[in-house]
């Protein structure tokens, strides 16, 4: 195999577009890589159990924060959304990731809730091979080592928030939100 053919195997394999003419370098025909879109679309948060009494009413939101230090906080506004023990939050906000975010097929990015009457660790996602597949992740308190630590078992802090990633190249047209924001970086 020749030293073009190789490179022209090399390209078409990572999909690189070109268009080949027998006059043009290998080095002048390879025209440019096309970035896929990145989402990342925060559906749900729920309180399973907030560790204080049944009837308790809560102010919480979240804050996602990417590599870069960009900061989004659901709800908009800087409000809160009131939730008890056993209540769910349907957000489906929808969030298009700058390619500047995207780093050797992967991104990376925190999720904190913030809820009054707790500290709670924020998830921490790595997430590779984004040209791959999509993927959903939740995110929750760790009820094991609250029992390890000698909570309670009524006193465990149970919440979770869903996050779904994907991109345009693994979804279909129909799949893309319309009403994605725009991060900027």
């Amino acid at each position: 195999m020749s030293l073009t053919n190789l490179i022209l195997s090399l390209v078409a394999a990572v999909g690189l577009t070109f268009s080949a003419r027998a006059e043009e370098p290998v080095t002048q025909i390879i025209k440019e890589v096309k970035p896929f879109r990145t989402f990342i679309t925060v559906q749900k948060y729920n309180l399973e159990n907030s560790g204080k009494a049944a009837d308790k009413i809560f102010n919480a939101k979240l804050e996602l924060t990417f590599a870069n230090g960009t900061k989004v906080t659901l709800p908009e506004g800087g409000h809160r959304w009131p939730i008890g023990n056993g209540q769910s939050q349907e957000i489906n906000r929808t969030f298009e990731i700058p390619w500047a975010f995207i780093q050797s097929d992967a991104t990376k990015f925190t999720v904190a809730i913030i809820r009054s009457g707790a500290t709670l660790s924020p998830c921490e996602f790595s997430v590779e091979q984004l040209s791959q597949f999509n993927r959903g992740y939740v995110c929750h308190t760790d009820a094991g080592i609250q029992s390890d630590q000698g909570v309670p078992q009524e006193k465990i802090i149970r919440e979770s928030v869903h996050v779904r990633v994907f991109t345009d190249k693994n979804s279909t047209p129909y799949e893309i939100p319309k009403d994605a924001i725009a991060l900027r970086n």
